[in-house]
């Protein structure tokens, strides 16, 4: 059985609202601990949608044991699911098929092919019930087919997503959420079940993205992500102070100087770190660091040299 989503009427004055997109539809999705979900169909649907047996909120509860099931008369393909992430989220932790048992997961359709799309999210006021809330989306940001391991167990799935090009695309005000989009699965090819017809899904569960911060003392860095804390690094001569951050978190600008001040006259020294790679990278003709510019799907550094001239070093 087909789920509908219900369509709320727009006026011309709401669309006034939406400079930068085309409102194309208005999707309800489930919430639940402040995840959201939606599907096209589910499997033997109860009666609030998404929360059934095989509803599309079971994605999110990270147990192999529940699932998504769609509800098409065919084998899955066309079928699609909603899910909102949080920003600049790069990878999808996701187990295929219903992982209950070897019965259940080899007795099902698995999924082979899927694309992803992205949206901007817009929750207008008073779009809400008890179990679900209203959504507008347009066009999307992006889109990309992925590849899916006929396996059990839980498996990655890299986004290829240039999040300092959609965040330069789109102004955050009253209209557009800043931290959050909306991210649609739909299903192009699967691996055939050998008992039933059905498409299912475990899990999908967005990676965490890392926070990173300086040590109380000042004389480090950390990086936490979810419970765990590392340090990336630490001095106990040096104190640092972030200058910037670029959009995806990768680049970091430091001023660092000593912590054991013993005149008025302190010298600072800028210092480029890499997230991914956790750590320092030199340039030598940049002495003054100003922050980050995105050109062209580009990322610079600007700064000045040791002639106090303006200088944009592409990072990669």
């Amino acid at each position: 059985m087909k789920k509908l989503f219900i369509l709320f009427g727009i006026t011309i004055a709401s669309l006034k609202l939406f400079a930068q997109f085309e409102v194309k539809d208005t999707l309800l999705l489930a919430y639940e601990y402040e995840s959201y979900w939606g599907a096209s169909s589910e499997l033997e649907p109860s009666e609030y949608s998404d929360y059934g047996k095989y509803g599309s909120v079971n994605l999110g509860d990270n147990n192999p044991e529940t699932c998504w099931a769609e509800g098409s008369e065919g084998n899955g393909t066309g079928e699609y699911i909603w899910m909102i992430i949080p920003k600049n989220t790069s990878q999808l932790n996701f187990r295929n098929g219903f992982q209950k048992s070897e019965t259940t997961f080899l007795g099902n359709n698995r999924l082979k092919e899927i694309t992803v799309y992205l949206y901007p999210l817009y929750q207008p006021q008073g779009y809400v019930t008890e179990t679900h809330n209203g959504f507008f989306i347009g066009e999307p940001l992006y889109s990309q087919t992925v590849f899916l391991d006929d396996i059990s167990g839980m498996q990655e799935l890299n986004l290829d997503i240039n999040w300092n090009d959609i965040n330069s695309k789109l102004i955050y005000n009253e209209v557009f959420d800043e931290e959050r989009f909306v991210l649609k699965i739909e299903i192009t090819a699967i691996y055939k079940g050998n008992k039933w017809d059905d498409t299912c899904i475990s899990d999908i569960i967005p990676a965490l993205n890392p926070v990173f911060e300086l040590s109380a003392d000042e004389h480090g860095f950390l990086k936490v992500t979810g419970e765990k804390t590392d340090t990336l690094f630490y001095n106990p001569d040096m104190v640092y102070q972030v200058v910037e951050m670029n959009n995806t978190l990768e680049w970091i600008i430091f001023i660092e100087m000593p912590a054991d001040i013993e005149s008025s006259r302190v010298e600072t020294t800028y210092k480029l770190y890499n997230t991914k790679k956790e750590e320092f990278v030199l340039f030598e003709n940049i002495v003054g660091m100003y922050g980050f510019m995105e050109k062209d799907s580009t990322l610079y550094l600007e700064g000045s040299d040791k002639n106090y001239g303006d200088v944009a070093v592409p990072l990669e």
